[in-house]
């Protein structure tokens, strides 16, 4: 009973680490392209580098939970990013900030909950590694990082 009470611990909280990555903003704004300034390329670079980055980590969560008999959970995005899309991707970079500071805390959460399965913990903290590197090529591309 354990075991299963484990794996059923271990799939809820895979499944909240995919629907954070597959639903983040970062993946909304390069499916709904903001408005661009000519000089805005390296920031739509960097946008499309941690969307694709968060679709294979959360390909890699789906995948776990497959494996350990559950069934994935997709989510929707966030009613509140259709607000977003019209806005100009300078602006959104701030926004994108926010989102990465908080991803970055959902995901230790996350990874201090799955101490029992090194192998989860592991991916879950590699996610980390990533949300962080991601938060600073995002502060390094702003134009002004602390003004939120």
């Amino acid at each position: 009973m354990t075991n299963t009470m484990n794996s059923l611990d271990t799939n809820a909280i895979l499944n909240r680490l995919l629907v954070l990555h597959l639903r983040s903003l970062p993946a909304y704004l390069n499916q709904a392209m903001p408005w661009l300034h000519g000089h805005d390329l390296p920031a739509q670079e960097v946008l499309q580098s941690i969307a694709a980055d968060h679709q294979a980590t959360a390909d890699r969560f789906g995948e776990m939970i497959v494996a350990e008999g559950g069934a994935p959970t997709y989510g929707e995005f966030p009613l509140r990013y259709t607000a977003l899309h019209d806005l100009a991707l300078g602006y959104l970079v701030l926004r994108m900030i926010e989102y990465e500071k908080l991803l970055i805390q959902r995901i230790s959460e996350c990874a201090d909950l799955l101490r029992m399965n090194p192998t989860a913990q592991a991916a879950a903290l590699e996610s980390l590694g990533a949300a962080k590197a991601h938060l600073q090529a995002l502060e390094e591309g702003s134009p002004n990082p602390h003004v939120l």
